[in-house]
């Protein structure tokens, strides 16, 4: 069986797990540090310097999930050129659902969506695979 449908699934959640990525990094993280030092603009000491500390560590945590998705988005990319035809390859099908699941509990149900529809298709080709290859053995015997 042909895995050109799953690739292309791959390749677009890979792009769009890049572009959420970038737009993570760059923008909201740079969104959210302008408007947290807005807000402490006028508070007293004591909670400027507990609000800074506190608006410093979201960020680090904001930066890593981007910098996390970004990784994540190479290695479904790298996943997509690797996949082979004819071929079940477990550790790509347990990639994929592992990946759905994070995309999930980031709550990006775009890619979420993408990358169900892959692992539902990747799936019902595998049980081609399957079907193909028993028919050539009960042909071959």
């Amino acid at each position: 069986m042909n895995r050109g449908l799953e690739r292309k699934l791959l390749i677009i959640g890979s792009i769009w797990n890049l572009f959420t990525s970038l737009l993570t990094i760059f923008s909201y993280n740079t969104w959210f540090n302008k408007e947290g030092a807005q807000q402490l603009q006028n508070a007293d000491f004591n909670l400027m310097i507990t609000g800074t500390q506190l608006i410093d560590n979201l960020s680090r945590v904001i930066l890593t999930f981007g910098l996390f998705m970004f990784v994540g988005s190479i290695v479904n990319f790298l996943v997509a050129l690797k996949m082979q035809d004819n071929i079940i390859q477990y550790k790509v099908l347990i990639w994929i659902f592992i990946w759905g699941i994070v995309q999930l509990f980031s709550m990006d149900i775009i890619g979420f969506v993408i990358f169900l529809i892959a692992f539902v298709i990747y799936l019902s080709k595998n049980k081609a695979v399957n079907l193909s290859k028993m028919h050539i053995k009960a042909i071959i015997t």
